[in-house]
């Protein structure tokens, strides 16, 4: 309770320190300094409770309806200076302009946007931004949500120029990622035939004596034009409809009827102007000459509106946006969404027609429908830079001036100039240095610093010591069982030791069986320093290669099949050892324990078998460790031995405890 009531307290003080700074009593630094002076066990529940008081300040004065601009900048630009000494969240300085918009009128709020747009630069500090973007892009939707197009086109623009300023133009909220449609856009129109604009005896009843009807009607709009045109307006706000057959001959016929009422009835500067506004008028009243329109779709109006210049634009330019989704190449386009050959010929011509008619509406068709492609050669990159995941733009380096080099020598000179000092030249720097270490070949090749072939003490000393059996090394981790170290060994063999050439004509029987009993010859005549890891080899292992090592005679060392297979009995009993018991594996299970994973690798486990085994158990390690010895003696029934995985726990490293 007392805790609730200090923070209560603390609530209020902060209240009135805040209040006291809006109405000019005290400064910044002075808050900034009781701030300093309260003393909180975490900086955090200081942070939430200056959030808290000034929320309540904001919602107080809106409240009481004190709404001056001066009073909201005032507390807003304090919340900026308390973010920036810590003193408050980052995010708060937003949460007031929220709550603000939140509880204003639209007329109200259209005047205190500027606290928003006056304070883009504080927006993007790193002390903000990450704390205030979403708060800020939400703010800013909510408030477009709430305005009209038509009747808050200014406000509107507004906001959606603040957001092109705070927001980089990689900004993926901003992007349509996925190329979704604004299906909401729905055009409804009359389903019912109307007979006409207006009639014929209407109008001339409408008619004095000697009077002329001003313009001659060159359109006769009846109900199927009007719904073939309308009916457009589905296409333009699916543009996939169009990949399915059924919709598609139902567009082009539409379209093709559409463009040509277009194509037959011409407009020309008098009549396109007729409906435009005096030049005079939007000059002096500008603000009302521009806005966003949404035509109205009464058939008594089509025929009106297709003789105004704009509004045939307006249905031109749809035409070209659609063409080109249906021709580009869209990420999230589904494989069946490709036009047909045929498509896409009808396609490419009418894009052609349109451009033509484009050019053929005044005023400026030609001009216009320059720009026209220019804007969609452009919106094709665009779609290309989103295609690539839209990529973070980089700023173009600055073009480096070009170094002037020196004059070159002329070639003769040069040359003139290698002969003199008895030097070999051939064009490139590399060439000429390699080519001049020695001005004798053949000495060059000759000289001692070429020779790079090692010994054959030196270059079979390591596989002398894995020879050894007390060290325990398994066949396949030996170097004379790999393909490679095979290889540059006979290769030396052939150089330098004189037992690589035998008279005898009977074949080897394998080159690392070969190679063992070449390496225990050669440690006999070693010298004793490198001979020390072979004083321990019992004379009673008598394995093969102990057997082709012991005889120095050509014929036993290179025997045939058939020796090699006359006593295979007593080898494999020699070779064998007993396999691990059950009592063992649970007590190697237990002093592993989590260390099975550094041993399953060496145990030929896979990376899936071992995500699989560790998840198994309900991480248990000594249950798991347990498994694991368990499918290797299965899988490998020959080297599941006691002295295998003792070779194995030491090259994992681990201490069994």
């Amino acid at each position: 309770m007392a805790d609730a009531m200090s923070f209560g307290l603390l609530i209020e003080r902060l209240e009135r320190l805040i209040r006291q700074h809006t109405e000019g009593g005290i400064t910044t630094e002075d808050l900034i300094d009781h701030l300093k002076s309260i003393t909180v066990q975490e900086p955090d529940n200081l942070r939430q409770t200056v959030d808290q008081a000034c929320r309540n300040v904001m919602g107080s004065m809106l409240r009481e309806s004190i709404v001056e601009r001066s009073v909201m900048d005032s507390i807003v630009s304090l919340a900026i200076a308390l973010g920036v000494k810590e003193f408050c969240s980052g995010s708060l300085p937003v949460l007031l302009l929220s709550d603000m918009f939140d509880n204003l009128p639209l007329k109200e709020g259209e005047k205190l946007f500027s606290l928003v747009e006056d304070k883009v630069a504080v927006w993007k500090e790193d002390v903000f931004f990450s704390y205030c973007k979403n708060q800020l892009l939400r703010t800013c939707n909510d408030l477009l949500r709430r305005l009209s197009r038509s009747q808050n086109t200014v406000f509107c623009g507004r906001i959606l120029v603040f957001l092109a300023k705070i927001f980089p133009l990689s900004e993926r909220s901003g992007l349509n990622i996925i190329s979704e449609f604004n299906a909401d856009n729905i055009t409804l129109f009359s389903s019912e035939d109307y007979r006409g604009v207006v009639s014929k005896d209407s109008t001339d009843d409408g008619l004095e004596e000697g009077e002329m009807e001003d313009v001659q009607s060159a359109i006769t709009v009846d109900y199927n034009l009007y719904r073939k045109f309308w009916s457009l307006q589905e296409y333009f706000r699916q543009p996939t409809l169009c990949y399915n057959k059924v919709h598609w001959r139902q567009f082009s016929s539409y379209s093709s009827d559409v463009l040509s009422v277009f194509g037959s009835f011409k407009l020309d500067d008098v009549k396109s102007g007729h409906w435009a506004l005096n030049e005079d008028a939007s000059k002096s009243d500008a603000s009302n000459a521009v806005y966003f329109a949404k035509y109205l779709t009464s058939q008594k109006l089509l025929e009106l509106e297709l003789s105004d210049s704009n509004f045939r634009r307006y249905v031109l330019v749809q035409f070209l946006i659609l063409f080109q989704y249906l021709q580009s190449t869209v990420r999230f386009k589904q494989d069946t969404q490709v036009l047909s050959e045929e498509q896409s010929t009808w396609v490419k011509n009418t894009t052609s027609l349109i451009y033509k008619m484009l050019g053929e509406t005044p005023p400026d068709g030609e001009k216009f429908a320059s720009h026209m492609k220019h804007i969609l050669q452009r919106e094709e990159s665009w779609n290309t830079w989103k295609n690539e995941g839209c990529p973070n733009f980089k700023d173009a380096k600055p073009m480096e001036p070009i170094k002037e080099g020196r004059p070159k020598r002329r070639l003769g000179d040069e040359i003139k100039a290698a002969i003199a000092n008895k030097k070999i030249l051939l064009g490139n720097a590399e060439m000429n240095r390699l080519w001049n270490l020695c001005p004798d070949n053949w000495e060059a090749c000759a000289s001692p610093k070429r020779d790079f072939v090692p010994s054959l003490e030196k270059f079979f000393e390591s596989a002398v010591e894995q020879a050894d059996p007390n060290n325990g090394i398994e066949n396949r981790y030996k170097y004379v069982y790999q393909s490679n170290y095979g290889w540059r060994s006979l290769r030396l063999l052939s150089q330098k030791s004189p037992h690589f050439f035998t008279s005898s004509n009977q074949p080897i029987k394998s080159l690392p069986v070969y190679l063992e009993s070449m390496v225990l010859r050669l440690a006999k005549e070693m010298p004793l320093s490198t001979q020390h890891a072979m004083n321990n080899t019992s004379a009673d292992d008598k394995t093969e290669v102990a057997d082709y090592g012991a005889d120095d005679s050509e014929d036993e060392l290179l025997k045939s099949n058939e020796d090699s297979n006359s006593h295979p009995k007593d080898t494999t009993d020699l070779k064998k050892e007993a396999t691990l018991s059950v009592a063992q594996l649970n007590a190697l299970a237990a002093s592993i324990g989590a260390g099975w994973k550094k041993l399953a690798p060496l145990m030929k486990f896979s990376e899936d078998e071992i995500l699989y085994l560790a998840g198994e158990h309900n991480g248990d390690v000594v249950k798991q460790a347990h498994q694991v010895l368990v499918v290797w003696s299965e899988q490998e029934p020959d080297d599941a031995t006691p002295s295998n995985l003792q070779v194995l726990i030491e090259k994992a490293g681990l201490k069994l405890k």
